[in-house]
Formats: structure tokens, sequence, C-alpha cells
């Protein structure tokens, strides 16, 4: 069965907000070595996530050492010494939570906490990509079903 959802917006025929031109979003890529399991994550992304209503989207893979490349952005060179690897281990992510500044008590950065699923009798090194959208949604309500 396959669940219908309808998104309404607040009045027919509103003009949905305004968003700047120059919206770029925000990706970071981590490694996490030797992991197996389901491993409940938070990474706090200071500046980055400031709100709840953050867009985020996070996938994961395999990957395995590799030589290391470079790539330039923003005029600072980042390295990544690993290439994602089709293996037979299925990994996921699922229960993306993006959490504002101070949302669970005070002093608390922003960020995202998330489950990283690696379904394999053997430890694995697992890169996740977070990517942040700098702008809200354009809608938010309770879903029809």
């Amino acid at each position: 069965m396959t669940l219908g959802i309808t998104v309404r917006l607040a009045a027919v025929g509103q003009f949905l907000p305004e968003i700047p031109e120059a919206v770029m979003p925000k990706s970071f890529r981590l490694r996490y070595r030797g992991v197996r399991g389901r491993i409940p994550l938070n990474v706090r992304l200071p500046g980055v996530i400031k709100t709840r209503h953050a867009v985020v989207h996070i996938t994961a893979g395999q990957v395995r050492d590799a030589q290391a490349s470079s790539i330039i952005v923003g005029g600072q060179s980042l390295m990544q010494d690993f290439i994602y690897n089709l293996g037979d281990a299925d990994v996921w992510i699922s229960n993306v939570s993006p959490h504002g500044e101070n949302d669970h008590f005070p002093g608390e950065p922003g960020g995202v906490e998330f489950i990283l699923h690696v379904d394999y009798p053997d430890p694995l090194d697992v890169a996740v990509t977070i990517c942040v959208d700098d702008a809200p949604p354009v809608s938010i309500s309770d879903a029809d079903t």
C-alpha cells in the first residue's frame, strides 16, 4: 500500500515565500571507521544549522581507502583519501532530526541527529554526507492521509 500525501498552502493563490537567488546548500562529509549495527549520531554544525526548521539530507555508503585527491572549494583545499565502494553491506540513514541552538539544553549548538545503519557481520568504513539547504521549507503542515 502506498501512502499518498497532499501538501496544502495556507490559501489558494498564495505566493510562496521569496527565496534569494544565491541560495546554495552546504555539504559536509564524514568518515566513520569500523562501524556496524545501528549507530545513533549527533553532528553539531554551529552557524550552519540554526533552527529545527533546517532542511537536511543525509546519504551514506561503504568506503575504502584510496590515494588522496583534493578539490578547491571557496579557496580552501579539501582532501579525501577514500572512495565509495558498492560492497555487500546494506548501509542507510534514518530518523534525520535537525535541532536548533538550545533546543535540548542551554548552550547547545545547532546540528542534526540521525541513525546510521550498517547491516554487515564485520565492521566497515562508511562515509556520510550531510547536506544542509540554506532555504527553509516553503510549507509546513500536517499530511493528509
